[in-house]
């Protein structure tokens, strides 16, 4: 059984985990704020993304549409870890750039549908949003 000081010192490592995360995130609000709003943008874009490839008769068990589905609750997801300040948001914020990676260029590959285009646009604004919070 861990004794009261190392249950101590090990609250004090966590808080002090917390803290320098929020500084991080905070010391950069403006990267923050605009991960954010690129998480939200490219939810709504993956959303519509599935809507109309639905419309276009894929099963919603399609490949695509799981995708597009993950990205829209990933985004929706990493931007309330960044609003929170979760000790997870950069771990959000990473996957968001690898997803809005592979979902731009499965847009910009659909041929098929003209506003896909739109759909990778947003996702690479998002990837781009998403990288100085990263790599700071």
């Amino acid at each position: 059984m861990p004794s009261d000081a190392s249950c101590i010192t090990l609250s004090s490592l966590w808080m002090e985990e917390v803290s320098m995360l929020a500084a991080r995130i905070g010391g950069a609000h403006a990267d923050v704020s605009r991960c954010i709003a690129a998480s939200l943008q490219c939810q709504v874009s993956c959303e519509e993304g599935m809507a109309r490839r639905v419309a276009r008769g894929e099963p919603l068990s399609g490949e695509v549409v799981r995708l597009l589905r993950q990205c829209a609750e990933l985004c929706e997801l990493n931007a309330r870890a960044l609003q929170k300040e979760s000790r997870l948001a950069r771990r959000t914020a990473s996957l968001c750039f690898d997803l809005a990676n592979l979902v731009a260029r499965t847009a910009w590959l659909d041929a098929e549908d003209r506003d896909s285009y739109t759909l990778a646009r947003d996702a690479l604004q998002l990837a781009r949003a998403c990288r100085p919070l990263l790599f700071a």
